[in-house]
């Protein structure tokens, strides 16, 4: 079966050198790109185009995360190589060509609930582009219509944003590869969004001192900032600094994420403004001179100043380090990541189950429970619906007005979700505020 192999790093520029004893080596000189996913076929051949095409993306498109087209094309090997199929070769007739057949096989796997319609989606669309590519650089050479891998289509899009009376519709290029995806967020195929109720946000809350300081921390921040799990493993010093006051209240302030200016790695590369509590403000700044993270700061100062033996990906992150100060390090003195917050997450959560069995929220629902008790808020506050909806598309850095809309459309049909806002500042002050009493 084709493996998914994670190579050491990769360079882009080389030097082949004449050995002594008559044999040529290879030897990198500059231009590090880091770890690559490398395919292998099941008898240990380098598959050439795939990896070539991974190549592309993080060397030329210099592509940050090549997972969801890196599981694509081995998900795709995988069903090529048990089918007996190769990749290069399309008959004429279309459900007889390999795009077609791995396309049915991907919704056999939905219509059995071994797949999201969404995941089977982007593993389509990882292919489609694979192949436009391989016909782009000449590796696949067509010579007419009826050996093309697929056909490519332009549907009419209709726009549901608030800006939908200036442009109704607009034309999206895909094809006819795709899966649809259903639209209606209570279907089993999408999770719908699912922010705690005040019951689990009572237990949380009383789970938090028996966490460690830093996932107490990083819990608390995505509840009252709306912050992803990406930006919290890399707040920095230097976005706590730019904490300033809102005009409109005394509790309540404002921090800049921004990775250029604060180091904060946003979804979208976006410069935003978000909000947070005085109490958890006052939290944090204790929290950045406490004898415990200065502790873990000088481990990683120490791993800053001797890089040589680390990967690329861990030099780049500590690089950014030096430019911005983490505000949490882990134990070992590394940059927080996302899967250090996850795996201390799923711990605490097992630990609720034993109370609450259907306590399942992933951390990202933290996020969720944000974004409706803020927007119930504003909209009890009698502050217009597309004001509120501005607002929160700005506080949670939304790059489409749809993903704020879905905030709305959950609370009209929760009509007994009542619970406000000032909930979540009561739990600042009773998870974080009573120390500063």
């Amino acid at each position: 079966m084709t493996q998914l192999i994670h190579s050491s790093d990769i360079y882009k520029d080389t030097e082949l050198a004449l050995k002594d004893d008559g044999t040529y080596h290879c030897q990198p000189t500059k231009n590090n790109i880091g770890s690559l996913p490398t395919l292998f076929s099941d008898d240990g051949a380098f598959l050439q185009e795939p990896n070539s095409y991974l190549f592309y993306l993080k060397a030329v498109k210099k592509a940050k995360d090549l997972n969801p087209c890196s599981r694509a094309l081995l998900k795709y090997y995988q069903f090529l190589e048990s089918e007996q199929l190769e990749w290069n070769h399309f008959p004429p007739i279309k459900r007889l060509k390999p795009t077609y057949l791995f396309r049915s096989h991907l919704l056999k796997l939905v219509k059995c609930g071994e797949l999201a319609h969404s995941t089977a989606n982007t593993y389509m669309n990882q292919v489609k582009n694979f192949y436009l590519w391989t016909m782009h650089e000449r590796f696949l050479r067509i010579k007419r219509e009826q050996e093309a891998p697929f056909k490519m289509e332009f549907i009419q899009i209709r726009n549901q944003g608030m800006l939908a009376h200036l442009r109704p519709t607009f034309t999206l290029e895909t094809s006819d590869l795709r899966i649809k995806v259903p639209k209606d967020s209570n279907s089993q195929n999408i999770r719908p969004l699912s922010p705690l109720s005040q019951e689990s946000l009572d237990l949380l809350i009383a789970f938090l001192p028996k966490t460690s300081e830093e996932l107490r921390l990083q819990i608390l921040l995505s509840i009252d900032t709306g912050m992803r799990i990406e930006e919290i493993s890399s707040f920095t010093l230097d976005a706590l600094s730019t904490a300033s006051p809102v005009a409109e209240s005394q509790h309540r302030f404002e921090l800049t994420l921004c990775p250029q200016s604060t180091g904060v790695q946003t979804k979208f590369d976006k410069s935003r403004r978000i909000e947070i509590s005085i109490d958890l403000l006052e939290a944090l700044r204790e929290y950045q001179i406490s004898e415990r993270r200065l502790s873990r700061l000088n481990k990683l100062y120490t791993k800053v100043s001797h890089p040589l033996l680390l990967k690329q990906s861990t030099i780049e992150a500590l690089k950014r380090c030096e430019r911005h100060e983490p505000l949490f390090i882990s134990q070992q003195g590394n940059p927080m990541t996302r899967e250090t917050i996850e795996s201390r997450w799923i711990e605490l959560r097992g630990k609720i189950q034993k109370i609450d069995t259907s306590f399942r929220h992933r951390f990202h629902d933290l996020r969720a429970a944000y974004g409706t008790y803020r927007l119930s808020d504003l909209l009890d506050a009698n502050l217009g619906t597309i004001e509120s909806l501005e607002l929160l598309m700005g506080w949670m850095g939304h790059n489409d007005e749809s993903t704020t809309w879905k905030y709305l459309r959950f609370l009209k049909r929760k009509e007994v979700f009542k619970v406000k806002f000032g909930i979540l500042d009561s739990i600042m002050h009773e998870a974080v505020g009573s120390k500063n009493e």
